[in-house]
């Protein structure tokens, strides 16, 4: 072995040893026969599947959530065909049956203007993903409180300002159309609050009074 095909083996037995000893998963993928050339031993540790097991690009699209599946690998495939590089996230089967999250960063190797080998990386990103989905519920319950805020808001300017009140009767509110209606239909239309009825306690005392008065003059007139 010359010294030159040594330097070679020894570069390359460094490159190897450094993909695999990474977090990222380095694959390798035949354009011609869709099969898989090379894929990092990690893949068994986050998935459980052996790299002997990745044998085709059908493995890929069969580890693949059925939800993600028919669209990502109609991406993929276009994006390959045309020559673009590209990425795709999708939830990745493991062999317990669970899924998790996974970006595919992919490189299109050419030879002679034709698409030769894809070549990439593949990463677990399942915490980036819990975490865009924990802003966006938050994002979620602070718009549905911002709209009950301004809902609440609305209301208190509603009624808020000078109201019109019947200074005679006091039963009555003048609304926006300049209509005299009862303070129980202007509440009811310009706020959510509901109505209960009641006596206050003057009432009460002048509703007796003249309860009163009724029954004692009828029975004078009895008398």
């Amino acid at each position: 072995m010359s010294d030159h095909t040594s330097v070679i083996t020894i570069n390359s037995n460094v490159y190897k040893t450094l993909l695999e000893s990474t977090l990222a998963i380095p694959w390798k993928i035949n354009w011609a026969t869709m099969t898989f050339d090379y894929i990092g031993p990690q893949i068994e540790e986050l998935l459980g599947w052996s790299p002997s097991s990745w044998k085709s690009a059908e493995d890929w699209a069969a580890r693949m959530h059925p939800d993600d599946r028919q669209h990502v690998v109609d991406y993929c495939v276009a994006q390959s065909k045309a020559g673009i590089n590209h990425e795709a996230d999708y939830r990745a089967l493991k062999k317990d049956g669970g899924y998790i999250w996974i970006r595919d960063v992919v490189h299109v190797a050419r030879k002679d203007g034709e698409v030769d080998s894809l070549v990439g990386f593949m990463f677990d990103i399942s915490e980036r993903k819990a975490l865009e989905q924990s802003l966006q519920d938050s994002n979620t319950e602070l718009k549905a409180s911002n709209e009950a805020l301004q809902m609440a808001l609305k209301a208190i300017k509603t009624i808020g300002g000078i109201i019109p009140i019947c200074g005679w009767c006091g039963h009555k509110i003048k609304d926006s159309d300049n209509q005299w209606i009862s303070v129980e239909k202007y509440m009811i239309s310009h706020t959510e609050a509901d109505i209960s009825h009641g006596m206050c306690p003057d009432c009460k005392e002048d509703f007796l009074k003249t309860y009163k008065d009724k029954l004692d003059s009828q029975h004078n007139t009895n008398t």
